[in-house]
């Protein structure tokens, strides 16, 4: 039995939608281990203490993206593994530029303990 042409695109189609529906997206260990990554150094930056927020939001991505994972929704546990690395990110950048802010300020107060100790009344700028 000789097929027609419209036959044969519909038996392509068929087949083309079958390998698509086979094909699977694989799951983002590595964007897991990456956001857990991120988390220990911004665990590290001391987050905890200058930017418990981020910090926390990056935890709740993480877990949400493990859920995922158990769930097989890769799709949606490799953007949540993403969140969280963006946001372990930001919470450590956060930390370093508070900490940063702090001893900046502890080195003007020390600087001027030592213009007080230093300088006469009169000449104090």
């Amino acid at each position: 039995m000789t097929r027609t042409r419209p036959e044969i695109h519909a038996a392509l189609l068929a087949a083309a939608l079958v390998l698509a529906g086979c094909a699977s997206t694989p799951a983002p260990l590595g964007t897991l281990d990456e956001a857990e990554r991120a988390i220990a150094a911004a665990r590290a930056a001391r987050a905890d203490d200058y930017a418990p927020v981020e910090l926390g939001f990056a935890e709740e991505r993480l877990a949400d993206a493990r859920l995922a994972m158990d769930e097989g929704d890769y799709d949606v546990a490799r953007v949540e593994a993403e969140q969280a690395e963006v946001n372990a990110a930001l919470a450590a950048a956060r930390s370093r530029a508070a900490r940063g802010r702090k001893a900046v300020q502890a080195q003007a107060e020390e600087n001027a303990r030592l213009r007080r100790e230093l300088l006469p009344a009169g000449e104090r700028p």
